[in-house]
């Protein structure tokens, strides 16, 4: 079994859970990188197994890029929750608004 679809698994297992919120952010982040999420934000809050399948998510997103299961995985987390796409898109505009005001001079 593939870690994304191990990841998928817990996910869709422990509905309402902090562990299901940091691995469905760690697929999302790696589905789609405009929706990406820190390391330590997906980590902090994670028992042995679920870091374990983070870890080995990432490994397996360095060693072989985007396969089917992270695509079908990540699909299934945009669809299933928004609200974690609408605090992506709220985090990558500030970081959009910061750059434009350093670049303006706002900031030394």
């Amino acid at each position: 079994m593939s870690p994304y679809t191990r990841g998928f698994e817990l996910v869709r297992k422990h509905p309402g859970t902090s562990g299901q919120i940091a691995l469905a952010k760690c697929i999302l982040s790696l589905y789609d990188p405009c929706h990406a999420f820190s390391a330590g934000e997906v980590l902090w809050s994670l028992d042995r197994e679920y870091t374990d399948t983070v870890l080995a998510m990432l490994a397996e997103y360095a060693e072989r890029g985007e396969t089917e299961e992270l695509r079908q995985a990540g699909r299934w987390v945009y669809q299933n929750f928004p609200g974690l796409v609408e605090l992506s898109d709220a985090m990558r505009q500030a970081r959009t608004e910061l750059a434009l005001r350093k670049e303006a001079g706002y900031y030394a």
